[in-house]
This record gives structure tokens, C-alpha cells and sequence, in this order.
């Protein structure tokens, strides 16, 4: 931390070598870490804070103000000292020779035989013990290091109270409802019991049923008025572990947040050092260093961070005499700015350089075959901006060490998207400047979100992109050009069909239809849903290793009796963007006559491998019903005929032997073309199979190609496996 401060304190000397105030403070901070890595024991540490001291207290001492090659040095001597440092605080061998850096700091402006390594990313400084080096002693009485995996434990368990909260509520909202049923069984009662007491007065019988009923009616009133009262109590239960969960929520959370300044401030000797290699001008100017985030947050968003400034100072910044004819002046400005924005954080990286040019960056994306010509020239100036995150994209004319090789962008939104579950923008005005604006939450663990069905399945829509949520009539649906849209407030708002871009069932109806109205890169676009269940605070959970890559999903979480996706809703508007435009188009697209004319039945009763098998026969042009089981595959097979069936063997309800010898004894699939997936690979299980009647037996794991051969052969389509996809 002290570190990182005396780097800052000297890049600012450079631009104020007049300030005495700042030098005194730089020989105090040295003097301190060479007073305590003597007390520790850290002899080449010791040697080299000694030799930095003794130079800026020469220059204090007479008076000087330190020139280029002075600064030089020592901050070359910064990252010998933390260079050594990370070692020792890893507990290996300290192999640094600090003497070339010595040698340098006893004579500043000698010729330097190798250059300084620019500093290495270091981690942010991490839980209240940030403090910077003039309020470390306080902080450090005020405070106590806790391991931060005990805090994530403690955010893990609120979590799983919110959990808990939620499954109690609607146990309580159950219990109202049987409260109500009882209520109204009680009123039945009382009626056949007035029934009965008319018909004993008019028969002259004792009127013992009358009593029985009237008791029963009485105890039912009882039950209801217990059960009302126990329903009230619970409900305010539930309100006040609402509030403690939430107050719980908020109090850990604190705990977590660490200000931005340390990844902030390290950017500083990175504009320093890059400018100077380039051949350019320029310093970093921080807004808002005290924003708070999470410590996890803030450490992921490091690399990312690294590259915009380093995009910013190659690409965005101009040289001095360009800046000097474009009437600028000849130093150009870096930004870093944080700010809290309700529950997300906005992150800016801006300079003032010579902005991004729309048509410049189409016909660099024209000449990488990135996009047509036609996309070319229907394309606006936002979008064509967006292109700088296509992979493979850079507008530099040259590759170098710094501008890279254009694999940078493209990794930086994935990050900012799949890991940071945020969104990054990117705004610019050609010769003012561009700005990279970064939205995050506050937390990864706990978000609140629209939950909503669509294709007949459920799922999360973080409420931080949602801006409204209404219905509308069919009939309210226009085209312009090919594309849905709906009016919402005199503007015409894009449609996205959740059920189509996902390649789900169609589950809508003739009827009103629910729109969730999100925003992204200031467009609105509405998403199709069948049914919006409300606003939740749901618990985040990650897909793992093996799902971590789904598509347009940034994760799961849990919703008491279900599993719910958190849709990566920049993802679904890009997906559907790229696709074909028209009404309930199908995500395939296009196809030949003779791949789109064969319609698949796929039995298979896992979800992955069922999806994974779906859309390798649909990539590949075919339609494709799916089924869950061997008596849900019967089931849809006798409501219409498919050219091709392809089955599993293990799956509840009715195996795919069983589903085999079924079909084979209807007549219509006496000859239609059935194969088998699956993992059983013994040679009696492909008998089995054989003797079933299955005319393929494909063994999991398989090609993704030999699926596709085997369907091409037995539909008589060819066999051309570079065809599949």
C-alpha cells in the first residue's frame, strides 16, 4: 500500500517538482519501509529503501527539484522493492540483485544499461486495512484482519436465509389459502346443517345430527380462527426476518467492500510509463477513489481495467503536435472514475484523444470479413463502436508490444459480462474522445431480479437492466422493415422473443402478451414472456465448470420448489440481433429443402445431452421435436409422424428398447429409420437394441459429426460429414 502511494507521490512530483511538501512526504514514506524491513529482518530490502532515501534526502537537502532521470530511478526502485516484497510475503527466497538498481539511484544520470521493467498489476489492496500511508496507523488501531474466505462463508449462509425466507413465505401464503378453504367448507357446513334442523322439525326426529353438524361447524370455526391467527403471527414472522435478513445482507456486504483506490492508483505509473514509450504526453486524473465494491469484484476487475487505460493511452491519445494542430494541448488526459449508481457501480474510462471513427472501424471490420457489405452500410454509428469488441478486431496499423495483436476487446467484455456480471459501453465523439463506461453490481451473491416464464420454462431477469414491465395486445405489434416492434411511449421498441432466441417451445398464446422492457447501450428492447411471476431477491449460483459456458445464462439460482437461469440479458439482445429478422423467425434459420423436410423425434431424458444432440441436428438444417422419455416419445409419435427417430436406452416410464418395439408395431413406423444413443456399449446392449428393431447404434461419447453421417445415411441426404457443424 505504501508502495503503491510513494509511486503515485512521485509521478506527481514530475508534474510539480516545486512542491517541497510532496518531496518531504516521499522521504518519510521511504524512511519507513526501510525502519521496517530492518525490524523484520528483509536485509535487500533494507539496502535498497536506504539508497532511494538517501537520494531524495540529497536532493531535499540542497535544495534541489528532481529532474526525469532522478524519478527514474526511483521508481525503479519501487519495483525492486516490490519485487522483493511479493516474495517474501510468499514466503520464498528473495532473488532480486538490488545493486544494479543502487547503482542507478547513486548516480541518477548515468547511462541505464537495461530498462526498468514497467510495474507489474499487483492486487488491490483488500479489506479496511486500505488505508492509505498517512492513516495507516489509525486504521490499523481501529481495525482487524479477518481471512475474507470467512466473510464469504458468512455472505453464503445470508444467502441461504434469503433462501429459507423465501420457502417461508410460502409455506405462510399456503396456509392463508387453506385458511380460506376452510372457511368457506364452514359455511357449507352450516347451510346442510340449517337444512337438516328444517327437515328433523318437519319429520319430529330428535334433531341428533342437527347438533352433531352444529358442533362440527363449531369446532371448524375454532380450527379457522386458530389457524387465522397463526397465519398472522407467521406472516409477521416473515416481515421481521425479512428485515433482519436484509439489515444481516447489508452488514456483511459492508465487510466485503473495499474502495477502488488501489486499482485506481497503479494506473498512474501506467499512463506515466506508456506515454513515454510512445512517444507521447499524458497523465491520469481519479474521480471518486473512496467508491466502494466488492473485494471480489475488485480484484477481477483489475486485468480488464489494465487494458482500457493501456487502449486508451495507444489508441485514444494522439501524439503532441497532432494534439498541438487539432488546437489541443500537447498532454493528453486518462480518466478513472467510480460512482455508485443505485446497486451497480459505474466505472468510466475516458480520454480526450481523437475518438473512435464510425467508418473507419466498418471498413476495418470489412477488410477482416467481419461484417458485409450490406451490414456495412444499413449500420449506425453506435453499432459500428460495438465492433471493437468482435474478436479479432484492432485498429492498429502495426502490431507492438503495446497495441497487441487485437485479442484484447473481445476478452475484456467477456470478463466484464460472464465474470463481473456487468456491462461495458463504449461512447465517443470523433476528436473530443471515447469513454468505456463500466456498469457492475455491488455484489456477486445476492440480486434482485423480474422472474418470468418463457417456452415453458422459468427464469431470472437481473431488475438492474429492467426498466419497466407491461402488456400489451397482439394487435399492438407492428413491422418496421423486418422487424417486430412495439410502441411504448411514442418510440419504437424492439421485440425479443425470449422462446426463439433461447430455441425453446412456443408457449404463447392469441392473448395479451407481457413485455419486459430492458435497456442496454440507451436502446431499449422489450422481451417476449409468457407470464411475469414478480420480483424476487434471489441467491446466485454458479452453473460450474461444465455449464459455465451456456450461452445467454449468467448463472442459476434457486426459487423454493424450482431452478431458475439468470438470463446474461446483453447476451439474449446480442443473439437476437445477430439472427435472421422476422416474425417468430426460427434460430436456424434458413435451410435446404431437403434438410428442413425431415422432421427428428429426440428421445433422451437428460437435459444436456438432449440439448447438446437438439442443436447439432438443428445447426444441421433439420426440425426436431424433443421428448423426455421413451412414453412421452410413443405419445407424440402417435400424434404424428416423423422421418426420423432417435432414442436413448436407460430413461424412466419406458426404456428405448421398449419405445422401439412399440414403434416397429405401428405400421406407419414399421420402416421409418430409428437410431440409438447412448452410453451402454456392450456388445449384448447393441444386440438388444439390434433385436429391438433400431436401424443405427451410436456409442456416448460420440463425434458431433457422426450423429449427423448416420442421420444424412438413413434419410438418404448423403454423407458428407464436413457438412455438419
Amino acid at each position: 500500500e505504501r508502495l503503491d502511494a510513494l509511486a503515485t507521490k512521485l509521478i506527481e512530483i514530475e508534474r510539480r517538482p516545486e512542491d517541497a511538501d510532496l518531496l518531504r512526504d516521499v522521504f518519510r514514506d521511504l524512511h519507513t519501509v526501510k525502519g521496517s524491513s530492518a525490524m523484520v529482518g528483509l536485509k535487500p530490502i533494507n539496502n535498497l529503501a536506504h539508497a532511494a532515501e538517501d537520494l531524495v534526502g540529497q536532493i531535499r537537502d540542497a535544495g534541489r527539484t528532481p529532474d526525469g532521470a532522478v524519478i527514474d530511478a526511483l521508481l525503479a526502485a519501487l519495483d525492486g522493492l516490490r519485487e522483493m516484497l511479493d516474495r517474501a510475503r510468499a514466503r520464498v527466497a528473495i532473488t532480486y540483485d538490488p545493486a544494479p538498481v543502487i547503482a542507478r539511484l547513486r548516480n541518477p544520470g548515468a547511462p541505464v544499461v537495461a530498462a526498468a521493467p514497467v510495474a507489474k498489476a499487483v492486487a488491490a489492496p483488500s479489506g479496511p486495512n486500505a488505508a492509505g500511508p498517512a492513516e495507516h496507523g489509525k486504521a490499523a488501531q481501529a481495525t482487524i484482519r479477518v481471512d475474507f474466505e470467512k466473510l464469504d462463508r458468512l455472505l453464503n449462509l445470508v444467502g441461504e436465509l434469503v433462501l429459507g425466507r423465501d420457502v417461508l413465505r410460502g409455506a405462510v401464503s399456503s396456509l392463508a389459502s387453506v385458511t380460506s378453504e376452510l372457511a368457506a367448507d364452514r359455511g357449507v357446513a352450516r347451510k346442510v346443517a340449517s337444512a337438516v334442523g328444517r327437515t328433523a322439525v318437519a319429520s319430529g326426529s330428535n334433531g341428533m345430527t342437527n347438533r352433531a353438524l352444529e358442533s362440527l361447524g363449531e369446532e371448524l370455526s375454532r380450527v379457522e380462527r386458530v389457524l387465522g391467527e397463526l397465519t398472522t403471527d407467521l406472516d409477521h414472522g416473515t416481515d421481521r426476518l425479512d428485515a433482519i435478513s436484509g439489515e444481516l445482507r447489508e452488514q456483511v456486504m459492508r465487510l466485503r467492500m473495499v474502495p477502488v483506490t488501489g486499482i485506481f492508483r497503479k494506473h498512474v505509473r501506467t499512463v506515466r510509463d506508456l506515454a513515454a514509450g510512445l512517444g507521447k504526453r499524458a497523465r491520469l486524473e481519479l474521480i471518486g477513489e473512496d467508491t466502494e465494491l466488492d473485494k471480489l469484484l475488485v480484484e477481477a476487475l483489475d486485468e480488464p481495467l489494465m487494458h482500457l487505460v493501456r487502449n486508451s493511452v495507444d489508441h485514444g491519445l494522439e501524439l503532441p503536435e497532432a494534439r498541438a494542430a487539432a488546437g489541443k494541448p500537447p498532454e493528453g488526459i486518462v480518466t478513472l472514475s467510480a460512482s455508485h449508481r443505485g446497486n451497480q457501480v459505474e466505472i468510466r474510462v475516458s480520454d480526450d484523444g481523437r475518438g473512435l471513427d464510425p467508418d473507419k472501424l466498418k471498413t476495418k471490420a470489412l477488410e477482416r470479413g467481419l461484417i458485409t457489405e450490406h451490414e456495412a452500410s444499413t449500420m449506425e454509428d453506435r453499432t459500428a463502436r460495438e465492433l471493437i469488441f468482435r474478436p479479432g478486431f484492432s485498429t492498429a496499423t502495426a502490431v507492438t508490444e503495446v497495441s497487441g495483436r487485437g485479442v484484447g476487446m473481445d476478452i475484456v467484455r467477456q470478463t466484464i459480462v460472464t465474470k463481473l456480471k456487468g456491462t461495458i459501453e463504449v461512447e465517443s465523439t470523433i476528436g473530443q474522445g471515447s469513454a468505456f463506461v463500466l456498469k457492475l453490481p455491488l455484489t456477486l451473491a445476492i440480486i434482485q431480479v423480474v422472474v418470468a416464464r418463457a417456452g415453458g420454462e422459468t427464469f431470472a431477469i437481473p431488475l438492474d437492466v429492467v426498466q419497466r414491465v407491461l402488456a400489451v395486445q397482439p394487435a399492438e405489434i407492428a413491422l418496421v422493415g423486418d422487424r417486430e416492434v412495439v410502441v411504448v411511449r411514442g418510440k419504437h421498441v424492439p421485440l425479443i422473443r425470449l422462446d426463439v432466441v433461447l430455441e425453446l417451445e412456443g408457449g404463447g398464446g392469441d392473448g395479451e402478451i407481457q413485455l419486459v422492457l430492458v435497456e442496454l447501450g440507451g436502446t431499449s428492447y422489450a422481451l417476449v414472456c409468457e407470464h411475469l411471476i414478480g420480483k424476487r431477491e434471489i441467491v446466485i449460483k454458479s452453473l460450474g465448470k461444465m455449464l459455465g459456458n451456456v450461452p445467454c445464462v449468467a448463472g442459476a439460482t434457486l426459487l423454493g420448489d424450482r431452478v431458475a437461469l439468470i438470463l446474461d440479458v446483453p447476451a439474449i439482445i446480442r443473439r437476437a440481433l445477430d439472427q435472421p429478422s422476422g416474425p417468430r423467425r426460427v434460430a436456424s434459420g434458413a435451410r435446404t429443402q431437403t434438410a428442413s423436410s425431415a422432421h427428428v423425434l429426440l428421445v433422451e431424458d437428460s437435459d444436456i445431452v438432449r440439448e447438446s444432440l437438439r442443436r447439432i441436428l438443428v445447426d444441421n438444417g433439420y426440425v426436431v421435436t424433443v421428448a423426455v422419455d421413451g412414453q412421452h416419445g410413443l405419445e407424440l409419435a402417435k400424434q404424428r409422424h416423423f422421418d426420423l427417430i432417435s432414442t436413448d436406452v436407460v430413461m424412466p416410464r419406458m426404456d428405448g428398447y421398449e419405445l422401439t418395439r412399440n414403434l416397429r408395431a405401428m405400421p406407419e413406423y414399421a420402416e421409418t429409420p430409428i437410431v440409438m444413443v447412448t452410453s451402454m456399449g456392450e456388445r449384448i446392449d447393441r444386440v438388444r437394441g439390434f433385436d429391438a428393431g433400431v436401424d443405427e447404434y451410436i456409442t456416448k461419447p460420440h463425434d458431433r459429426t457422426q450423429l449427423v453421417r448416420v442421420v444424412r445415411k438413413l434419410l438418404g441426404h448423403g454423407n458428407n460429414p464436413g457438412d455438419a457443424t
